[in-house]
């Protein structure tokens, strides 16, 4: 895929799902190494350097068009059951309105990396589940005409 083809969502949600399972592949292999009482993490020790793949996580969400970080933002509270499919336009709405600019919502993402593949994956999954396509996904209210 070229820099100049649109990516779909649920491409960007698959690539985001790969690099972050990755991240924590990296860190579940590492930490036990390095932190004797793992998963208790003592400050004082040294921890595991950040894989390559982690810089390419965020790099790779800064890089994506608004709309996208917002929409993977979406099917990753989806994931974690925060509100369920009966009103995506309302959540994502809504959703806009608190989660902050672009490099806040990728900060954000990038908090919850060791558990970003799988709310990712149970958000696509409660998706198809309802029978409803990822990449036409209803985020627009439907205005009622007035009588």
């Amino acid at each position: 895929m070229n820099g100049r083809e649109e990516m779909t969502l649920s491409e960007a949600a698959k690539r985001v799902i790969d690099l972050a399972r990755k991240v924590r592949e990296y860190y579940d292999t590492e930490l036990p190494k390095r932190h004797p009482n793992y998963p208790l993490v003592d400050p004082n020790e040294e921890s595991a350097p950040p894989p390559p793949e982690e810089t390419e996580l965020r790099a790779f969400l800064a890089a994506l068009p608004e709309e996208l970080l917002y929409q993977l933002t979406l099917i990753m509270y989806l994931g974690r059951g925060d509100f369920g499919t009966d009103d995506l336009a309302g959540y994502y709405e809504a959703l806009k309105g608190t989660i902050g600019d672009p490099e806040q919502t990728t900060s954000q993402m990038m908090v919850y990396k060791a558990v970003l593949a799988d709310q990712l994956s149970d958000g696509l999954e409660e998706l198809r589940q309802h029978k409803i396509n990822v990449d036409k996904m209803p985020l627009k209210k439907v205005k009622v005409r007035k009588r």
